[in-house]
């Protein structure tokens, strides 16, 4: 805000505020995880891919690592996402964007992804 505020303010959501740690594999999450969901006692879903699975990443030596996202059941909302593997933190930015703009998973599968590329775990997962 400090650096637009003459043209625009924006609102921070602290609940969409993503964080990466760049060790390797990368570890990235945004939203709530399985744990905060549990003790918030909030119903969830938790649905995984394995980056193993993925034709780019076994291209290049890569195939290690998982996609996890935490929906409510039976429903098209993003609660959070984490992501281990590798340019994680790259991944991870689709997720976010659904989550701040109200986008569900069904969306996300709906979407060309690139073949192939790392961003197909996410299409996969969806």
């Amino acid at each position: 805000n400090a650096l637009f505020a003459p043209f625009k303010k924006f609102a921070v959501d602290y609940s969409v505020v993503p964080w990466c740690t760049y060790t390797d594999p990368e570890l990235a999450r945004v939203g709530l995880s399985e744990d905060e969901a549990k003790a918030q006692n909030i119903p969830h879903e938790v649905t995984t891919y394995g980056i193993d699975d993925l034709d780019r990443a076994i291209t290049d030596r890569m195939d290690y690592g998982k996609v996890k996202v935490i929906t409510p059941p039976g429903k098209d909302k993003i609660l959070g996402a984490a992501i281990c593997g590798v340019h994680a933190g790259d991944l991870l930015v689709e997720f976010t964007l659904a989550m701040k703009h109200g986008i569900g998973l069904n969306k996300i599968l709906g979407t060309i992804h690139p073949y192939p590329t790392l961003s197909e775990a996410n299409k996969m997962l969806a």
